[in-house]
């Protein structure tokens, strides 16, 4: 019988242009979303609601990676072995690295393939079994939430802070905020001192640093505007507790660490061997180089971790109130199918902005590194080397060129 209206009786929706539907397929791909998991992002994203089936189609039609169709092994072990090498520390599994050339090289290789390959270039380099390996966090008893955004975790990590690195006055601190109830790690920021303090959260909660202060007083203030309906003796704006008994955010120092904090610091460590010594603490130009080169490869470092964490799968604990198992940006965009609210509180940025003039240093000056007139100069010698990439097996490298250009430039 015709169909004249073309309709098969069910309303899927409208369908994005193929350009970006081609890119959020292979983006879900690489981050590694089951299928069922991919057709919730593509209703919740776009409104486009389809089966397994017809998503099966789209990810062949639109040539979709998958691990079931991995590269040549001749290739896929050269990539795996470079991941390898980068892991100076040597903490980083078959599963980390597996995703980790997902995330930077956009190649999906199956975890078996991944853990054959690191024990045939290095048979005794890595044991994901290791019982001497220490958990990362003591637990403090059950953690509960009402849903995203009602407390978020905040800390700054000073494992690369100037004590920590013991090379003069040069140190790289990084400050992050975790998400109670989804695990999802919403910034991570490489700042000069960590110290210095769309939608806000319900509670912040930090470990009484002295940047407590400033963030209670902003926090209380949105809170009195926006949410005069929740009592500050009830549902507090803002909680100080004892590092130890910040759970959330010391944890994920710990994976951080794991994952490539560890290699970030033996690379920058490496200067300290007797046949290197790449710098001079008591050169100011060694030390204005420093402050421009490596506070760029730990962002990217951070972010790297970061953008590994929210789409990884965590172990699932079956003992574990809030949600266990699941990706924390899945937690995060879709609080409602894990029986949580969305706690954020809608600010207008002007009172943001208001606020934030309120501060003793404007945000410039808390990122600032190094001076402007320094930046310019080195930029051009950045330039000079046509921009090579700045990793962590190659900071130094890098560093080194710069010099020599600078020192020219006198």
């Amino acid at each position: 019988m015709p169909n004249p209206t073309g309709k098969n009786g069910n309303d899927n929706g409208t369908c994005p242009p193929d350009d970006v539907l081609k890119k959020a397929l292979h983006d879900y791909a690489i981050k590694g979303f089951p299928l069922a998991d991919r057709l919730d992002w593509l209703s919740k994203e776009f409104g486009y609601h389809i089966k397994e089936r017809k998503l099966r189609q789209l990810n062949a039609k639109f040539g979709v990676p998958s691990v079931r169709k991995p590269p040549p092994l001749p290739i896929a072990t050269t990539i795996v072995a470079q991941y390898s090498a980068e892991n100076l520390s040597s903490r980083n599994g078959p599963a980390t690295i597996q995703k980790k050339i997902a995330q930077l090289e956009k190649i999906l290789i199956p975890r078996d393939m991944v853990r054959q390959i690191m024990l045939m270039n290095d048979p005794d380099g890595f044991d994901i079994r290791n019982p001497s390996r220490k958990p990362v966090a003591r637990r403090k008893g059950h953690l509960t939430g009402a849903g995203t955004f009602q407390e978020i975790h905040c800390d700054g990590h000073e494992k690369l802070s100037s004590k920590a690195l013991q090379l003069g006055a040069v140190g790289i601190d990084i400050y992050g905020m975790r998400c109670h109830s989804s695990g999802l790690i919403v910034s991570e920021q490489v700042v000069p001192n960590s110290r210095y303090g769309g939608r806000v959260w319900r509670q912040l909660t930090v470990d009484g640093g002295t940047e407590t202060g400033q963030m209670r007083a902003c926090h209380i203030a949105f809170r009195q505007i926006y949410t005069p309906d929740l009592p500050l003796d009830q549902v507090p704006a803002f909680v100080a507790l004892k590092s130890s008994d910040n759970v959330p955010i010391e944890s994920s120092w710990s994976n951080m660490r794991d994952y490539n904090g560890r290699d970030l610091k033996a690379a920058i460590l490496l200067t300290k061997d007797a046949d290197k010594r790449y710098f001079n603490p008591l050169d100011p130009l060694h030390v204005n180089l420093f402050n421009w080169v490596w506070p760029k490869i730990a962002q990217q470092s951070v972010l790297e971790f970061k953008e590994y964490w929210n789409h990884h799968r965590p172990r699932r604990q079956h003992d574990k109130i809030l949600p266990s198992g699941e990706f924390p940006i899945k937690v995060f965009k879709f609080p409602k199918n894990y029986g949580l609210k969305h706690c954020g509180v809608k600010v207008d940025m002007e009172v943001v902005q208001h606020l934030r003039g309120t501060l003793e240093k404007t945000k410039e000056d808390c990122f600032r590194w190094v001076s402007d007139e320094f930046d310019i100069q080195a930029q051009a010698a950045y330039e000079e080397l046509r921009r090579p990439e700045l990793k962590i097996v190659s900071g130094w490298s890098v560093f080194c060129s710069m010099l020599t250009i600078l020192r020219d430039m006198d």
